[in-house]
Formats: structure tokens, sequence, C-alpha cells
């Protein structure tokens, strides 16, 4: 290798190196474990998107499973809610990169899927869910109505 193939190869890595990612620090965040189980008249609701929103803009979500369980994330490497007030959005229509999106998340016209919203506008876009999360409460369980 030449010196200027060296040099070249050298700043390539320093700068990989200076853009890595940092490791977060969760612990100053005091994030709860929010777990529960949606269900829409009865039946669990599976493949629904739920967020739990802070008032900041900040928001933890999750995917039901085939049981309509969920397991709220804060972001896509740590589990867990900022406590407080929130508002609880649920969706079938939903895309979130990196969790039920490849690329681009829920604005783009390219990865939204045609799904039909099974969740009424009550519980999702206008949702008048709200719920409180401490650590005295960590499960939070919706039952939905289609109607």
């Amino acid at each position: 290798m030449n010196v200027q193939s060296w040099l070249s190869f050298c700043l390539l890595m320093s700068l990989c190196v200076g853009c890595a990612r940092q490791q977060s620090d969760y612990s100053k965040l005091d994030l709860v474990d929010v777990t529960g189980k949606v269900t829409l008249d009865g039946e669990p609701l599976s493949g629904a998107v739920i967020t739990f929103d802070s008032p900041d803009g900040q928001f933890s979500f999750g995917q039901t499973d085939s049981g309509g369980n969920y397991s709220l994330l804060f972001d896509s490497v740590q589990r867990g809610v900022t406590p407080g007030e929130k508002i609880v959005r649920i969706s079938t229509a939903r895309k979130i990169l990196g969790l039920n999106a490849s690329e681009g998340g829920e604005d783009d016209p390219a990865t939204a899927k045609s799904a039909e919203e099974k969740v009424p506008e009550k519980y999702n876009k206008a949702s008048e869910l709200k719920v409180t999360v401490g650590h005295d409460k960590t499960r939070h369980n919706f039952d939905l109505k289609s109607n």
C-alpha cells in the first residue's frame, strides 16, 4: 500500500470511528417497562401499532402480536416509556420505521401499504385514550369498540 492510499485509509477510518453512534445513557430517563393487551370488540387485535405519546412530542411504540399483546420500546434499542401522562394511539394502518416498515416510515408513500384501518379514529388520530405511566402501573390493557 502506498503512502497516499495509507493516508486515505487512515482518514476514512477516523471518520468512521468519529461518526459511530455513541452509546446512549438510558439510566437518566427513569424508563418504565410497559406491556398490555389490545382487543377490538372482545377479540385480540393483532398487528396493530400502539404508541404512548408525550406532550413534548416524544413517544414509545410497539406492535401487538397474534394474541393482542404488546411491549413498548423507547427506541430501536431500549424497551420502556418515560413516566407521566400519555395519549395512547392504536392503529392497524400506521407504519413506523424499524417496527413494521423497512424504510421511509409512516409518511413515505413508497412504504405505506394499503392496509385498511380497523380501529376507529377515536383510538388513533383523534385518540381519546389517556394513561398515566408510572412504576406502580406497568400494564395497560385496551378493550376497543368498533362503534
